[in-house]
């Protein structure tokens, strides 16, 4: 009739899922989110590629957090920050090298790319609320869970941001939806 505790593998509770399920689901969306972010489809995919490294080393314990999606996007955006420093570095080294942007668009369409480009203009903390709660239709709540902050520090950020791309882009009403 029933096993004997002993002989079960299984912990009790949900299984999580594979990575390769999450990876599959998760992946374009970072890489779309990172594009966003830093206007290159080709870096985008590399700092998603990493991100999705570190997830895949320790699957194990992300895979049982409440929000692997948030804790990905969260090192993705902190992977940004690296590859941004270390790219300012680099400038500093070398400037008279010249920079290759592809033109392209991965979930970018044309008709966004002025929205995007204001988007980068931002203090790095506004560019990535709007980028989660636009682009990846995060909730006020799922961003500051993916950013660790408090959901008002978010509020004020997104406040701030669309304020700012307002005024870049020449509109003065603030046509963001609620939060």
């Amino acid at each position: 009739m029933g096993q004997d505790a002993g002989d079960r593998d299984e912990l009790p509770g949900p299984t999580p899922e594979s990575f390769e399920v999450f990876y599959l689901r998760e992946y374009p969306k970072v890489v779309g989110l990172l594009h966003g972010l830093l206007g290159s489809r080709l870096v985008a995919e590399e700092l998603a590629q990493e991100t999705f490294l570190v997830a895949y080393r320790d699957w194990d314990r992300i895979s049982r957090l409440d929000n692997p999606r948030a804790w990905v996007r969260r090192v993705a955006i902190n992977q940004r920050g690296s590859f941004l420093r270390a790219y300012l570095r680099q400038q500093t080294r070398e400037r008279d090298a010249a920079v290759c942007h592809e033109d392209d668009g991965i979930k970018l369409a044309d008709e966004y790319a002025e929205v995007w480009q204001a988007v980068r203009t931002l203090p790095p903390l506004q560019a990535q609320v709007i980028a989660l709660h636009y682009y990846e239709d995060y909730s006020v709540a799922q961003v500051a869970a993916a950013l660790g902050r408090a959901p008002g520090t978010i509020k004020a950020q997104l406040h701030h941001g669309r304020r700012k791309l307002a005024r870049l882009l020449g509109d003065d009403t603030n046509r963001g939806r609620s939060t």
